[in-house]
């Protein structure tokens, strides 16, 4: 059995260079909780490392979303289990605290599998998920500089007993139409695990990762036995040329180290085995 590992990162994008080594340490404050947390499984340590890292103001999920074009956050947030393909995704939310708590709720009800808008919000409030009112995700400064930063942030675990779960939460695009949904909470899209090959999530131009179900290619290159390393650089690659579109990738096979690539000026990502 391979031993337990963990990737995290905190978005690819256009990271102002004043910002990076706060943004790397933020996520490397999520990858040290979300490690703490590897005994309780691989579900349990991409959470916490995601929902931590819902509390860090400079990255684009939680309480550092950006604001869609009426200058508010909308969030979305996604998870998903490798040994039975369990997924869970939420969309569009303004008034949930932690959406990714939200969206492990909705994995483990099993109904669904992507809930949006204000049936996401009553789901939640039945739930007993965390609820705050919507000016938390909104400060003065997102609204002056209308901060594109980075995109999603995520983790990718593996754990002692070889399972699979990947974590990601976002904010998705600065100035983005309301009601718009990004690859973040889509499995095969933003997202995806199955605990025969690996898992993997990604960051950067939803909608190119939505139009070439970049998360499901990945794991499928790993079913047909290549190397993680090269998947992870040929889905950025890939990326780029087929759709001019920027972004970035970690990936966990079911052995080996984690790894990452992206084809941005910058993507801050920490990584333990």
């Amino acid at each position: 059995m391979a031993p337990p590992a963990l990737v995290v990162h905190g978005g690819a994008g256009l990271v102002p260079a004043a910002e990076r080594p706060l943004r790397q340490a933020a996520v490397e404050r999520a990858l040290e909780l979300g490690w703490a947390q590897i005994g309780g499984g691989a579900l349990a340590a991409a959470v916490a490392a995601v929902r931590h890292m819902e509390d860090e103001p400079l990255l684009n999920a939680g309480i550092g979303a950006c604001l869609n074009a009426d200058g508010e956050a909308e969030l979305d947030a996604g998870v998903m289990e490798g040994a039975a393909l369990r997924a869970g995704g939420v969309a569009c939310l303004k008034d949930v605290r932690h959406p990714i708590d939200l969206a492990v709720e909705v994995m483990r009800d099993g109904r669904h599998v992507l809930l949006s808008g204000s049936g996401a919000s009553r789901f939640a409030r039945d739930h007993g998920v965390e609820m705050c009112d919507p000016s938390v995700f909104i400060n003065n400064r997102k609204r002056q500089q209308r901060l594109a930063g980075a995109d999603t942030v995520g983790a990718v675990a593996r754990d002692a007993d070889g399972r699979l779960a990947v974590a990601v939460s976002t904010g998705g695009i600065s100035g983005k139409l309301p009601g718009r949904i990004g690859d973040s909470p889509i499995p095969g899209a933003g997202i995806y695990a199955d605990d025969l090959f690996g898992a993997v999530c990604g960051t950067g131009q939803g909608e190119a990762f939505i139009r070439l179900g970049l998360a499901r290619l990945m794991v499928i290159e790993l079913q047909h036995g290549m190397d993680p390393a090269a998947v992870a650089k040929g889905a950025v690659d890939f990326l780029g040329k087929s759709l001019s579109a920027q972004g970035g990738v970690i990936l966990v096979g079911r052995e080996g180290h984690p790894h990452a690539a992206f084809n941005t000026p910058a993507m801050p990502w920490a990584m333990a085995q």
